[in-house]
């Protein structure tokens, strides 16, 4: 089987990185599969390393999308030359003009992924993005075979139907759950993040930008701080709203409760080490699917959400508050509620749940093997 994905670049995208891990995963499974990926960046990332060394090849795209009619032909050329069996573009709806260049070219299948819900074009113009949406949905749609969604909610964004056909399919992304069979390191942590020995901690991991709504986070830190003075929001992640997040917490008077140190080298350690993982994502559009909310889980912290987070990405609801946006100080209560009680679930079986979930590694990649040779 020779297989050609179509992404951006092998570097920090949560697609690419679950990626590269899944075919790491299935060469256990296929070891005689051939793997290319075509990055339209056009450029090295930091994962390129880890996919030739596990006998991926890599193909830059020497022209840029701006450049729409060469970018196309010499996408045409290398699928033409390679002879592959399965296209798989990881674009959502800009999937649709990559697809194009397949046209006529014999595959056994040709996939479409829908990784995101936010319906987005690299279209500068609003009017233009709006217009290009729906041809792009129908090429893509058109020219596919299976169109697959990491969740329900994404493939039903993306498709405008709940009903999965046919050519449709849910594909859970997987994380190496062994990564979770760490101790927790809670005073080492603390140290490291320089905070009190005993004080207790409430997570945040992932972009910082709107939609994430990390502010929000330091809204309940205010209100929790006037029923327990031992709480501390530790920020994971970067982007836009981290200096927002910063002048929040100036104009409410508790910047010595923030820590912010950017991406963190050992999350399953931090999450273990911590007490509550705070993700108040906006309700509208949806997560595509929340991986870190799986990862929340696989280190058996308490979660508090939004209906942001798919139905989906939840495996143990024990863990799972569900609370509005509207009401910051019932977040912070019933955090307190949670820090004053014991966990409803160790983390050992939290642990062996998540091992034993679709969203374990060696389960996905089977199920990608699935797709492809179905």
């Amino acid at each position: 089987m020779k297989v050609i994905h179509i992404v951006e670049n092998l570097d920090k995208g949560a697609v690419e990185n679950w990626l590269v891990n899944i075919f790491i995963e299935s060469r256990k499974i296929r070891p005689e599969w051939d793997w290319t990926f075509y990055c339209i960046l056009g450029k090295e990332g930091r994962l390129d390393e880890r996919v030739r060394n596990a006998g991926g090849k890599i193909i830059y795209s020497p022209v840029t999308i701006s450049h729409k009619a060469k970018f196309l032909k010499h996408l045409r050329n290398v699928l033409r030359a390679g002879r592959y069996d399965i296209i798989h573009s990881h674009h959502d709806y800009l999937s649709g003009f990559y697809l194009l260049a397949s046209a006529g070219i014999k595959f056994r299948r040709r996939f479409l992924h829908v990784h995101n819900t936010d319906k987005a074009l690299p279209v500068g113009n609003k009017t233009v993005h709006n217009l290009l949406l729906r041809p792009f949905r129908t090429i893509g749609s058109y020219l596919s075979d299976t169109i697959i969604g990491i969740s329900k909610n994404t493939l039903a964004e993306f498709t405008g139907s709940e009903k999965i056909g046919k050519r449709h399919a849910i594909l859970y992304y997987g994380i190496d759950m062994s990564r979770f069979n760490v101790p927790a390191l809670r005073s080492e942590v603390r140290k490291n993040l320089n905070l009190p020995e005993n004080s207790r901690i409430l997570l945040y991991a992932g972009r910082m930008n709107d939609l994430k709504n990390p502010e929000f986070v330091v809204d309940v830190l205010m209100h929790l701080l006037k029923l327990r003075p031992d709480v501390y929001a530790v920020f994971i992640g970067s982007g836009d709203k981290e200096k927002n997040v910063i002048q929040k917490a100036q104009t409410l008077n508790i910047t010595s409760h923030i820590r912010q140190p950017g991406w963190y080298d050992n999350v399953p350690v931090l999450m273990k080490s911590s007490d509550v993982f705070v993700f108040p994502r906006k309700e509208y559009p949806k997560e595509g699917l929340g991986l870190v909310v799986v990862e929340a889980q696989a280190a058996g912290l308490p979660m508090f959400i939004t209906e942001g987070i798919v139905p989906d990405a939840i495996v143990i609801p024990e863990l799972a508050h569900v609370n509005s946006l509207h009401d910051p100080k019932q977040w912070a209560e019933q955090i307190n509620e949670v820090l004053n009680k014991s966990l409803p679930i160790s983390p050992e079986e939290s642990l062996e749940l998540m091992k034993n979930s679709a969203f374990e590694l060696g389960a996905a990649a089977r199920n990608l093997v699935d797709l492809y040779e179905h």
